[in-house]
Protein backbone atom coordinates (compact mmCIF):
# COMPACT_ATOMS: atom_id res chain seq x y z
CA UNK A 1 0.00 0.00 0.00
CA UNK A 2 1.23 3.27 -0.89
CA UNK A 3 1.36 6.84 0.92
CA UNK A 4 -2.41 8.27 1.41
CA UNK A 5 -2.71 11.35 -0.38
CA UNK A 6 -4.04 14.44 1.59
CA UNK A 7 -7.55 15.55 0.62
CA UNK A 8 -8.42 18.94 0.99
CA UNK A 9 -11.10 21.62 -0.89
CA UNK A 10 -10.05 24.20 -2.97
CA UNK A 11 -11.62 27.61 -3.41
CA UNK A 12 -11.48 28.52 -6.58
CA UNK A 13 -13.42 31.89 -6.79
CA UNK A 14 -12.02 33.66 -9.21
CA UNK A 15 -8.98 31.90 -9.56
CA UNK A 16 -7.41 31.34 -13.05
CA UNK A 17 -7.82 27.55 -14.03
CA UNK A 18 -6.36 26.68 -17.18
CA UNK A 19 -8.29 23.62 -19.76
CA UNK A 20 -5.88 22.26 -22.20
CA UNK A 21 -8.03 20.45 -24.74
CA UNK A 22 -11.34 21.27 -26.35
CA UNK A 23 -13.39 17.50 -26.83
CA UNK A 24 -15.51 15.48 -24.48
CA UNK A 25 -12.75 14.93 -21.63
CA UNK A 26 -12.75 18.52 -20.97
CA UNK A 27 -16.29 18.98 -21.08
CA UNK A 28 -16.78 17.03 -18.31
CA UNK A 29 -13.98 18.59 -16.38
CA UNK A 30 -15.96 21.88 -16.66
CA UNK A 31 -19.26 20.16 -15.26
CA UNK A 32 -17.31 19.98 -11.91
CA UNK A 33 -15.47 23.20 -12.55
CA UNK A 34 -17.49 25.93 -13.50
CA UNK A 35 -20.23 26.08 -10.28
CA UNK A 36 -16.79 26.63 -8.27
CA UNK A 37 -16.54 30.46 -9.94
CA UNK A 38 -12.73 29.50 -11.48
CA UNK A 39 -12.14 32.14 -14.37
CA UNK A 40 -11.52 29.17 -16.53
CA UNK A 41 -9.47 29.95 -19.82
CA UNK A 42 -9.62 26.63 -22.57
CA UNK A 43 -6.91 26.46 -24.99
CA UNK A 44 -7.32 24.20 -27.83
CA UNK A 45 -7.82 25.02 -31.46
CA UNK A 46 -10.57 22.99 -31.61
CA UNK A 47 -13.54 22.98 -29.33
CA UNK A 48 -17.15 21.02 -29.44
CA UNK A 49 -20.11 22.59 -29.16
CA UNK A 50 -20.88 22.30 -25.94
CA UNK A 51 -17.54 24.61 -25.13
CA UNK A 52 -18.08 27.11 -27.94
CA UNK A 53 -21.87 27.41 -25.97
CA UNK A 54 -20.00 28.25 -22.77
CA UNK A 55 -17.85 30.72 -24.45
CA UNK A 56 -19.81 32.48 -26.40
CA UNK A 57 -21.79 33.62 -23.60
CA UNK A 58 -18.92 34.38 -21.72
CA UNK A 59 -18.85 31.87 -18.87
CA UNK A 60 -15.19 30.79 -20.00
CA UNK A 61 -12.68 31.75 -22.32
CA UNK A 62 -11.06 30.23 -25.61
CA UNK A 63 -8.17 31.16 -26.58
CA UNK A 64 -7.73 29.15 -29.99
CA UNK A 65 -4.23 27.32 -30.21
CA UNK A 66 -2.30 24.54 -29.34
CA UNK A 67 -0.15 24.11 -26.62
CA UNK A 68 3.21 25.33 -26.16
CA UNK A 69 5.30 25.36 -22.99
CA UNK A 70 6.37 29.38 -23.38
CA UNK A 71 2.52 29.35 -22.29
CA UNK A 72 3.57 28.32 -19.09
CA UNK A 73 5.49 31.61 -19.05
CA UNK A 74 2.90 33.53 -19.17
CA UNK A 75 1.62 36.16 -15.83
CA UNK A 76 -0.33 35.38 -14.13
CA UNK A 77 0.32 32.01 -14.03
CA UNK A 78 -3.08 29.65 -13.52
CA UNK A 79 -3.56 28.12 -10.09
CA UNK A 80 -4.34 25.00 -11.98
CA UNK A 81 -4.15 23.16 -14.94
CA UNK A 82 -6.06 20.44 -16.45
CA UNK A 83 -4.70 18.61 -19.57
CA UNK A 84 -7.39 16.94 -21.12
CA UNK A 85 -6.28 16.37 -24.75
CA UNK A 86 -7.34 13.39 -26.76
CA UNK A 87 -4.09 12.66 -26.97
CA UNK A 88 -2.16 10.67 -23.71
CA UNK A 89 1.45 11.64 -24.89
CA UNK A 90 0.57 15.10 -25.20
CA UNK A 91 -1.38 15.27 -21.44
CA UNK A 92 1.23 13.82 -19.99
CA UNK A 93 3.80 16.03 -21.43
CA UNK A 94 1.87 18.98 -20.15
CA UNK A 95 1.83 17.73 -16.27
CA UNK A 96 5.61 17.39 -16.74
CA UNK A 97 5.83 20.73 -18.35
CA UNK A 98 3.35 21.80 -15.19
CA UNK A 99 5.72 20.60 -12.49
CA UNK A 100 8.74 21.66 -13.83
CA UNK A 101 7.60 24.81 -13.35
CA UNK A 102 5.83 24.16 -10.02
CA UNK A 103 2.19 24.87 -11.45
CA UNK A 104 -0.03 22.13 -10.43
CA UNK A 105 -1.65 19.81 -12.99
CA UNK A 106 -4.36 17.11 -13.35
CA UNK A 107 -3.57 15.08 -16.38
CA UNK A 108 -6.55 12.65 -17.63
CA UNK A 109 -6.56 9.37 -16.58
CA UNK A 110 -2.42 9.34 -15.96
CA UNK A 111 -2.44 9.82 -12.29
CA UNK A 112 1.00 9.21 -12.16
CA UNK A 113 2.04 12.28 -13.43
CA UNK A 114 -1.04 14.41 -11.99
CA UNK A 115 0.42 16.61 -9.08
CA UNK A 116 -2.73 16.29 -7.85
CA UNK A 117 -6.12 13.64 -8.73
CA UNK A 118 -9.68 14.78 -8.59
CA UNK A 119 -12.44 12.93 -6.57
CA UNK A 120 -15.64 11.75 -7.54
CA UNK A 121 -17.98 13.98 -6.05
CA UNK A 122 -21.76 14.21 -4.33
CA UNK A 123 -22.60 17.92 -3.82
CA UNK A 124 -25.74 18.41 -1.85
CA UNK A 125 -25.24 22.74 -2.24
CA UNK A 126 -22.39 23.40 0.25
CA UNK A 127 -21.99 19.52 1.54
CA UNK A 128 -19.87 17.48 -0.38
CA UNK A 129 -18.51 13.67 -0.32
CA UNK A 130 -15.41 12.98 -2.10
CA UNK A 131 -14.40 9.41 -3.00
CA UNK A 132 -10.79 8.34 -4.02
CA UNK A 133 -8.94 5.54 -4.99
CA UNK A 134 -5.25 6.95 -4.59
CA UNK A 135 -5.58 7.14 -8.62
CA UNK A 136 -5.66 3.52 -8.51
CA UNK A 137 -9.25 3.00 -10.01
CA UNK A 138 -11.30 5.64 -11.29
CA UNK A 139 -14.28 3.41 -12.10
CA UNK A 140 -14.16 1.63 -8.35
CA UNK A 141 -14.31 5.22 -7.02
CA UNK A 142 -17.40 6.78 -9.79
CA UNK A 143 -19.08 3.33 -8.52
CA UNK A 144 -18.43 4.19 -4.87
CA UNK A 145 -19.91 8.09 -5.85
CA UNK A 146 -22.85 6.24 -7.39
CA UNK A 147 -23.79 4.58 -4.03
CA UNK A 148 -23.40 7.52 -1.91
CA UNK A 149 -25.38 9.61 -4.02
CA UNK A 150 -28.82 6.99 -3.61
CA UNK A 151 -28.01 7.20 0.26
CA UNK A 152 -27.24 10.64 1.08
CA UNK A 153 -30.60 12.36 1.40
CA UNK A 154 -31.06 16.39 -0.15
CA UNK A 155 -31.99 17.72 2.90
CA UNK A 156 -28.80 17.90 4.62
CA UNK A 157 -27.94 21.08 1.82
CA UNK A 158 -30.55 23.21 4.10
CA UNK A 159 -28.86 22.23 7.48
CA UNK A 160 -25.46 23.12 6.47
CA UNK A 161 -26.54 26.41 5.42
CA UNK A 162 -28.39 26.59 8.98
CA UNK A 163 -25.13 25.19 10.82
CA UNK A 164 -23.35 28.18 8.87
CA UNK A 165 -25.49 30.95 9.38
CA UNK A 166 -25.55 29.98 13.05
CA UNK A 167 -21.51 29.69 13.66
CA UNK A 168 -21.01 33.71 14.52
CA UNK A 169 -23.40 33.67 17.04
CA UNK A 170 -22.30 30.07 18.16
CA UNK A 171 -18.89 31.39 19.09
CA UNK A 172 -20.29 34.41 20.56
CA UNK A 173 -22.70 32.89 22.76
CA UNK A 174 -20.22 29.77 23.83
CA UNK A 175 -16.63 31.69 23.95
CA UNK A 176 -14.91 28.15 25.55
CA UNK A 177 -13.65 25.82 22.43
CA UNK A 178 -13.66 22.60 23.76
CA UNK A 179 -17.12 23.27 25.15
CA UNK A 180 -18.28 25.08 21.35
CA UNK A 181 -16.78 21.69 19.94
CA UNK A 182 -19.08 19.45 22.17
CA UNK A 183 -22.20 22.15 20.77
CA UNK A 184 -21.52 21.31 17.41
CA UNK A 185 -20.52 17.40 17.64
CA UNK A 186 -24.11 17.45 19.97
CA UNK A 187 -25.95 19.27 16.99
CA UNK A 188 -24.94 17.10 14.36
CA UNK A 189 -25.78 13.79 16.17
CA UNK A 190 -29.39 15.19 17.30
CA UNK A 191 -29.88 16.23 13.82
CA UNK A 192 -29.13 12.64 12.61
CA UNK A 193 -30.87 11.03 15.05
CA UNK A 194 -33.96 12.90 14.34
CA UNK A 195 -33.54 13.02 10.80
CA UNK A 196 -33.72 16.69 10.33
CA UNK A 197 -32.79 16.39 6.54
CA UNK A 198 -36.55 15.75 6.28
CA UNK A 199 -37.92 19.23 7.78
CA UNK A 200 -38.03 22.05 6.79
CA UNK A 201 -37.86 24.22 10.40
CA UNK A 202 -34.40 23.68 11.21
CA UNK A 203 -33.64 27.03 11.83
CA UNK A 204 -36.26 27.39 14.78
CA UNK A 205 -34.95 23.58 15.77
CA UNK A 206 -31.26 24.63 16.31
CA UNK A 207 -32.31 28.11 18.82
CA UNK A 208 -34.00 26.19 20.50
CA UNK A 209 -31.58 23.18 21.03
CA UNK A 210 -28.42 26.13 21.68
CA UNK A 211 -31.08 27.76 24.11
CA UNK A 212 -31.34 24.24 26.06
CA UNK A 213 -27.38 23.58 25.66
CA UNK A 214 -26.35 26.90 27.23
CA UNK A 215 -29.40 26.58 30.04
CA UNK A 216 -27.05 23.47 30.92
CA UNK A 217 -24.13 25.29 30.93
CA UNK A 218 -25.38 27.60 33.99
CA UNK A 219 -27.20 24.77 35.35
CA UNK A 220 -23.33 23.10 35.68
Amino acid sequence: MGTPSYMVELPLQGRLVWLIGGGKIASRKLEGLLPCGAQIVIIAPVIDDNIAKLAATGQIQHHSQRFDVTLLERSPPPWLVFAATDDADLNRAIAQHCTAQRIWCNSADDPEVSSFRVAAMVRRGPVTVAVASGGLSPALSRLLKERIEAWLEVGWQSLALVFGSMRAQVRQQITDQPLRQRFWRHIAQQAAAEQRYHYQDNQQWFNQHLAQFLRSLSND
